[in-house]
């Protein structure tokens, strides 16, 4: 009977902040966001992060209620959009990479092997080769066997930042080395 009590106080709790504020929370993740499909996703996840958090809302009517609403709403819209950030940078840099035959393998980490298996092109393997050895290593863990740069932060003992930032310097590097050679 306990359980039936408390399914039936969320259950109020999330009926009350979908009649009282889902039009805030709708506009909110929309002005932050700016795609109406990608705003409905952030108000679904905070619904049901405000759903899993219902004892923290005592009177849906009170300025306290609606600021932590509002809170939950934006940190969902922001998270969401943080995402499609990382999602469409890593999806141009892999563009990029494609277009000089680079294609997702598994294996070890020596570029002759993606030359001859992979179709890893023979110009884009001479560029990484000529690069930092733990710059090399982040390029060829990340598009050679497909690690996250998380995972490969944790591989190689460095924080995940390190690895960002010399992830984004070594496609620079790479980018612009490709470039210069094409223009030859």
């Amino acid at each position: 009977m306990f359980l039936v009590s408390i399914i039936q106080t969320i259950q109020d709790t999330v009926e009350g902040i979908l009649n009282k504020y889902l039009p805030m929370m709708r506009r909110l993740a929309l002005s932050l966001i700016k795609d109406y499909h990608l705003s409905e996703d952030a108000v679904q996840e905070a619904l049901l992060r405000l759903s899993q958090n219902a004892d923290k809302i005592d009177n849906i009517d009170s300025n306290r209620s609606k600021n932590y609403i509002y809170t939950v709403t934006k940190n969902e819209a922001l998270r969401i959009l943080e995402k499609e950030k990382i999602k469409n940078y890593f999806e141009k840099d892999v563009r990029f990479l494609e277009e000089y035959g680079l294609n997702d393998v598994e294996g070890q980490l020596d570029i002759d092997v993606f030359c001859d298996n992979y179709g890893f092109s023979t110009e884009l393997a001479e560029v990484i080769r000529n690069l930092g050895e733990t710059d090399k290593d982040i390029i060829i863990y990340k598009y050679g066997s497909g690690y996250s740069l998380k995972e490969i932060s944790e591989l190689m003992d460095l924080s995940y930042d390190a690895v960002d930032k010399r992830h984004q310097r070594a496609l620079k590097k790479v980018r612009e080395q490709l470039e210069a050679d094409h223009e030859k």
